[in-house]
């Protein structure tokens, strides 16, 4: 290499030149800097620092530098180079000057034509690339607009024509899909023109129960794949969209699958994991991959694999808005997983291909940050990056009228930004739920306020996934320490922590509160993500038999089901399913799946779990979630023997009723008690034949609920 020039705009009038050259480097030289073919500057340099064999000095502008229009510099007799503005996105008042608050991004169809937008601010030029129906390709050049958009309308009928935009950055050409794009083709190769309005014309069907508050809600988790890909029930559609509302559908004992199992369950919400297009190896053969979806690559577009046909426009979208018609007529209403703190191998993303170096945030080191632990995390605090998530929110919700939304790694996110979603979602729809992971990930940027749980108080319209809630109930899951052990595991020096977690980390007991109230608190004890509880329980209670364990699975659902707060259930929590042990299990078939031969086997479980569930509908208490309402509600006592006792008098729970008690003994003993006359609504029945108690005995790994007689 004989030399090389790099210039660098590093201000809006300023550009830091670099030359390189083998050849002696002269006292002072020319330089011409064109903007299109107008000379702006044009001089001798004689001053500049010579570092490590290369020449440095800074060009300074009369006006400020102005984006998508062709700069040109040439030194001394040397090439023209292109000035290089892929800083400028890290300029304080750069989305001052080219943010967009437009909501037209992305493609508008109408029968007659179609209006193409993206913003594109450093793009010299962007064309699109368009294929009709015959697989012709067509090229148009867009037109740039203020604030970096570029738009073209194109005249025609072009419904379904598949299109990418060719963007040119920094003298280097991409070509990407439109991260606006309603939809993508097979295997998300192209994006394509959609008519959206069509969704609108579907009847939304609303559920018949009312949810005025979190606490009033029972989340179930599960996966498109995993409730129904098992072999052992007769669901058609497997792993589809509508194969996930398919009724009447049976396992081999002829208990129900599918729907019909979540419905008989008695849950309230259905929490699905993400839906929104990822990284799926091959849209129709998904016989050999498997994968969460946690690696996003659009926040509009469907995922296509779970459609019955991927390779027809619009059919994810019908099939979509379908399924979550149906699960409104089953009246369960939907929360889909999104995943909006981090983009599949950013470097390959549309996003980057289109606005390089914006959309991902960098570390105090001015590298990428990856905190999420997938390569990057989201600058959702940047206006634009900011505005796809909010329009992504809008557009769920008004388009698929969804419930509500489970943020992934949330505590990535920033407050303004969420807070923000939550506000446009409610003017859309009035009873949704907002919630998330809020870990207190490493925060390498100490000004920026995230969406964790420590910042709960800020963010009272949301819930987080209460970690606390599940170590002291069970105790850790991740595989370096499942043998420790957590309070239904049999450790009895959890005992006040229980009273803590009873009551949603809400109120003073033993630690400091969360929460402002037990709206903001899912209770959970198991999820996707590491071991299951009954993996769990193998390692840390490995001496115990298969009956004792499975009592203990009763034992934490149970708990979780009376708590104050907003309970979660991980699909097949309520059986003990086990994954073999594994931790990770993201990519990994079928090890995910419900086993319906394991629902036949342990159907028992399956009715004390809708037993609970139904009564906590019954129970008054459960609907509370003020720390006025909650303290001193109960009497509570922990007892030598390891019982632990909560006594509710006199808050007319249940019509008619007046005092009620809830036994939880986590040994393997069996514990006596007295009391006054009671009898007992959870073992077998709600309308159980009376029982009467007076020198009573709770068996070992149980709960037990007692009512007042009348």
């Amino acid at each position: 290499m004989e030399s090389f020039i790099q210039a660098r705009l590093v201000d809006w009038r300023k550009i830091n030149v670099a030359v390189y050259t083998n050849t002696p480097y002269p006292s002072n030289f020319k330089i011409i800097l064109y903007k299109e073919e107008e000379v702006i500057k044009k001089e001798v340099v004689k001053h500049f620092n010579l570092v490590g064999g290369i020449l440095f000095f800074d060009l300074l502008l009369e006006e400020d530098f102005v984006l998508g229009i062709n700069y040109r510099l040439i030194v001394g007799s040397k090439e023209p180079v292109i000035i290089d503005t892929s800083g400028v996105v890290d300029f304080p008042s750069f989305d001052e000057k080219y943010a967009y608050d437009g909501d037209d991004l992305g493609n508008v169809y109408h029968p007659s034509h179609t209006v193409f937008t993206v913003w594109a601010p450093l793009a010299s030029m962007v064309l699109i690339k368009l294929i009709n129906s015959k697989e012709e390709v067509s090229y148009r050049k867009m037109n740039r607009e203020e604030k970096g958009i570029y738009r073209l309308e194109i005249a025609g009928d072009l419904l379904n024509y598949k299109y990418h935009y060719i963007v040119h950055n920094n003298g280097v050409i991409y070509e990407a899909n439109d991260p606006y794009a309603k939809e993508v083709s097979l295997n998300s190769e192209y994006s394509l023109v959609v008519d959206v309005d069509q969704l609108l014309k579907i009847k939304n069907i609303v559920p018949k129960n009312v949810i005025k508050n979190y606490v009033e809600a029972v989340i179930y988790e599960t996966h498109i794949r995993d409730i129904n890909e098992d072999k052992f029930n007769d669901v058609v559609h497997k792993g589809k969209y509508l194969g996930f509302v398919e009724e009447g559908r049976k396992t081999p004992a002829g208990n129900p699958a599918g729907l019909d199992y979540i419905k008989y369950l008695g849950v309230s919400h259905v929490q699905i994991q993400p839906v929104l297009d990822f990284d799926s190896k091959d849209d129709i053969d998904t016989s050999f991959w498997y994968n969460w979806g946690y690696d996003p690559l659009s926040f509009f577009a469907l995922e296509g694999s779970y459609s019955l046909h991927p390779d027809v426009p619009m059919a994810r979208m019908f099939e979509f808005k379908e399924m979550v018609n149906k699960l409104h007529q089953s009246d369960l209403r939907v929360i889909i997983d999104v995943v909006y703190n981090h983009i599949h191998e950013y470097e390959n993303s549309d996003l980057e291909k289109i606005v390089p170096h914006y959309y991902f945030r960098k570390s105090k080191h001015h590298k990428l940050s990856n905190l999420s632990g997938c390569g990057n995390d989201f600058a959702s605090e940047r206006k634009m990056a900011r505005k796809i998530i909010i329009d992504s929110v809008k557009y769920l919700f008004k388009y698929y009228d969804i419930d509500g939304l489970r943020f992934d790694l949330m505590g990535l996110l920033d407050i303004e930004t969420v807070k923000a979603a939550y506000i446009e979602a409610k003017k859309i729809k009035k009873d949704i739920m907002f919630y998330g992971e809020g870990w207190h990930m490493d925060n390498e940027n100490q000004t920026l306020k995230r969406a964790n749980k420590g910042n709960a108080p800020l963010l009272q319209e949301f819930a987080f996934f209460n970690d606390v809630y599940r170590d002291i109930i069970k105790g850790p899951s991740m595989a370096h320490n499942l043998g420790e052990k957590g309070y239904i595991c049999g450790n009895t020096d959890y005992v006040y922590g229980v009273d803590y977690a009873f009551h949603a980390s809400t109120l003073p007991l033993s630690y400091k509160p969360l929460f402002k109230s037990a709206n903001q608190s899912v209770n959970f004890i198991e999820c996707h993500d590491n071991n299951t509880l009954f993996d769990k329980l193998l390692v840390s209670n490995a001496n115990e038999d298969e009956r004792t364990l499975l009592d203990r699975v009763n034992l934490a659902n149970g708990i979780l089901l009376l708590s104050f707060g907003i309970p979660f259930v991980h699909m097949g929590q309520e059986i003990g399913l086990s994954k073999g042990g594994l931790n990770n299990t993201y990519k990994t078939r079928q090890v995910n799946n419900l086993d319906y031969r394991l629902v036949d086997e342990r159907f028992d479980m399956v009715n004390r779990f809708r037993i609970l569930n139904i009564l906590r509908k019954k129970l008054a208490y459960t609907r509370l979630f003020t720390k006025e309402e909650m303290t001193d509600f109960f009497e509570i006592s922990h007892r030598d023997n390891g019982l632990y006792v909560l006594l509710a008098k006199d808050k007319n729970v249940i019509a008619n009723e007046k005092e009620f008690v809830i036994f939880i003994n986590p040994t393997t003993k069996v514990i006596s008690f007295e009391l006054d006359d009671y009898y007992t609504v959870v073992e077998g029945a709600i309308n159980q034949k009376e029982m009467s108690v007076k020198n009573g005995f709770l068996p070992g790994c149980n709960l037990l609920l007692l009512f007042l007689k009348k």
